[in-house]
């Protein structure tokens, strides 16, 4: 009996420290958020072996199961009201890790296309350009009169990125040089009959961005008519805010949601509500949702006539401060719907 109860402690020590060495981050929803449904949820997970299975589970109820992935992104389905959420993987050991949350479910619907944390839900047919990041035809600029900074340094990005990515095929970007920037652009052609842009996208950045990095700049726009709706916004890094562009002013808008630099090698999730107004020359920036958390910016800009051709799409933007140090950014699961 005495070497049966040593056995049996012997392998539940074995299974405690194997557990400890999964570790599971849950960026979508955060821990005590309101959130619409179906719940979006985000996580991913390492170990020093294979992942090979996930459960989520809502109220003590499994209701999701996964096989061999290191990320998930699933929709959950659940009634208002308050929730435990757990989500746990695996390791080929048997060893498991996982993440306790308490959150609460709203009634004005949500998840990650919209309809919660003050998004609209698109209608129906409404037009979805998704997985962005892993189309062609991409250009980029890095000099003064087109990205502004200086001109120095160099760039470039590099796409079906396995890591770090959450679908397994990120679009990884690289700027360097001192006060250098570099916009990368991707144009998805004229649609001038659209005002309701609901934009959604993961990004990653690397140590190096948090002593090197200026800004991070991430835009959509629509031409129309000759006229340039540039709904800009950028987390400006130097002062601490995130700053919205007046196209017509040529200059940024310093909003009063502080904006520090974004925690490094990990998934941070960006919601961007917008229309807008061609009739009036003019856009406005609805709602910002920065990882779950919900911000209204209700800031209106005006366009200018640039005698550009009829076109939209999003772009993304690496500033570089005095430093001059080089540092990347990835993208991943980018979708723009548009109404």
């Amino acid at each position: 009996m005495k070497n049966a109860l040593l056995l049996t402690a012997a392998l539940l020590g074995t299974s405690m420290a194997a557990s400890a060495a999964v570790h599971v981050t849950v960026t979508q929803p955060t821990n005590n958020s309101q959130v619409g449904a179906p719940i979006a949820v985000a996580a991913n997970a390492t170990s020093s072996y294979p992942i090979v299975a996930w459960h989520i589970y809502l109220d003590s109820q499994n209701v999701y199961t996964g096989g061999r992935t290191n990320s998930i992104d699933p929709s959950i389905s659940a009634s208002p009201g308050t929730h435990q959420l757990v989500t746990r993987a695996w390791d080929s050991t048997g060893a498991y890790g996982d993440v306790y949350e308490q959150i609460t479910v709203t009634t004005d619907g949500g998840g990650g296309g919209g309809g919660g944390n003050g998004l609209p839900t698109p209608p129906p047919g409404a037009i979805v350009f998704n997985h962005i990041e892993d189309r062609g035809n991409w250009s980029s600029c890095h000099n003064s009169g087109c990205s502004g900074g200086s001109g120095q340094g160099t760039d470039w990005m590099a796409q079906y990125q396995r890591t770090p990515s959450r679908d397994g095929s990120a679009t990884e970007f690289y700027n360097d040089g001192v006060w250098g920037n570099t916009l990368w652009i991707q144009k998805l052609g004229a649609h001038n009959n659209v005002r309701n842009f609901l934009w959604d996208f993961w990004f990653y950045v690397d140590n190096n961005s948090l002593s090197d990095g200026q800004a991070l700049e991430f835009d959509a726009f629509q031409f129309i008519g000759g006229y340039n709706y540039m709904i800009g916004s950028q987390c400006d890094y130097g002062r601490g805010y995130w700053d919205t562009w007046n196209e017509s002013a040529g200059h940024w808008i310093q909003t009063s949601i502080a904006c520090p630099h974004f925690t490094a090698n990990t998934w941070h999730h960006i919601q961007w509500y917008m229309t807008t107004n061609p009739g009036a020359h003019q856009y406005t920036y609805h709602t910002l949702v920065v990882d779950g958390n919900s911000h209204p910016v209700n800031y209106t800009g005006t366009a200018r006539d640039l005698r550009w051709g009829d076109n939209l799409g999003v772009q993304w933007q690496l500033d570089d401060n005095a430093r001059g140090g080089g540092y990347h950014e990835w993208i991943d699961s980018a979708t723009l719907t548009i109404w």
